[in-house]
């Protein structure tokens, strides 16, 4: 039995409809254990290789979480080669994420050091506890607002990064996040005019569908601008050395394997584009 097919017998083994379910339950922490002890890269065969979309386990209606090697683990994904992507269930205080903004806006200093202290809290536990010391260790790289969501991206050594978004409406996590959390296989720092995206595809949470794009920024790169296709351009927040935007819908949802285009702004005022992609 491949991989793929253990994967898929332990997913059938669970409860798609519980939606009351959480990514904290034991259940879930007990599957996602048993997955991520082997090896998840799937064995070649056919047209299969590194950048293989697998998206198993999936049950109809279910959106189409679409990162590099995926599968359903009790209401989390789990993301092979950057980490962990978690869509726990979530309802919060902005359905249809009505605030949501195109153009992020900062946080005081009380809130950024809450929000990253709460990120950091619920990342360290993942895969039990597998980058708990890089959580620890890791600083704040970008902290935003959309409306009422809170976006944190952690920043570490060797690529380290801990991705967290959250309705801050209904309290910060309380209500469950969609994030990741890990090192990126053969890291190296970009370029003085590169980007490295190690958040790109899209997933669902209570409030709909979202698309996101967040990594690693040169130091030249001074602004980064998604065209969106059915709203307004996106701004994404480049801080520290990382960026991360964000959208509702599904936009995104190929682009992990096809790759995307966003517009880039650098240090001497010029602009240029950069394709992000696996």
């Amino acid at each position: 039995m491949t991989r793929n097919q253990d994967i898929d017998t332990l997913l059938r083994t669970m409860d798609a409809a519980d939606h009351g379910g959480s990514a904290d339950s034991q259940r879930a922490r007990t599957d996602f254990q048993r997955i991520i002890s082997t090896d998840p890269a799937p064995k070649r065969s056919g047209h299969a290789d590194a950048s293989t979309v697998v998206d198993v386990g999936r049950q109809p209606g279910n959106t189409r979480p679409t990162v590099r090697r995926v599968a359903w683990v009790g209401g989390m994904v789990a993301v092979a080669t950057a980490g962990l992507l978690l869509l726990p269930p979530m309802s919060g205080g902005d359905p249809a994420f009505a605030t949501w903004t195109a153009a992020p806006a900062g946080m005081s200093e009380t809130d950024r050091a809450r929000a990253a202290d709460q990120c950091r809290v619920h990342q360290k536990d993942v895969g039990g506890g597998m980058y708990a010391d890089d959580a620890e260790g890791a600083a704040v790289a970008v902290a935003e607002r959309r409306g009422v969501w809170t976006t944190v991206v952690l920043a570490g050594e060797d690529g380290f990064s801990a991705l967290c978004i959250t309705d801050d409406a209904v309290h910060l996590f309380s209500k469950g996040m969609i994030g990741s959390v890990g090192k990126p296989a053969g890291y190296t720092t970009p370029g003085p005019r590169e980007l490295m995206a190690t958040d790109l595809g899209s997933g669902s949470m209570g409030a709909g569908e979202i698309s996101l794009a967040a990594g690693a920024a040169g130091a030249d790169i001074m602004g980064v601008i998604y065209k969106s296709q059915t709203r307004e351009d996106v701004t994404a927040t480049v801080s520290q050395g990382r960026f991360a935007l964000w959208l509702p819908g599904d936009e995104l949802q190929d682009a992990s394997r096809t790759g995307v285009e966003v517009e880039v702004t650098y240090g001497d005022g010029t602009t240029g584009t950069s394709r992000l992609s696996f």
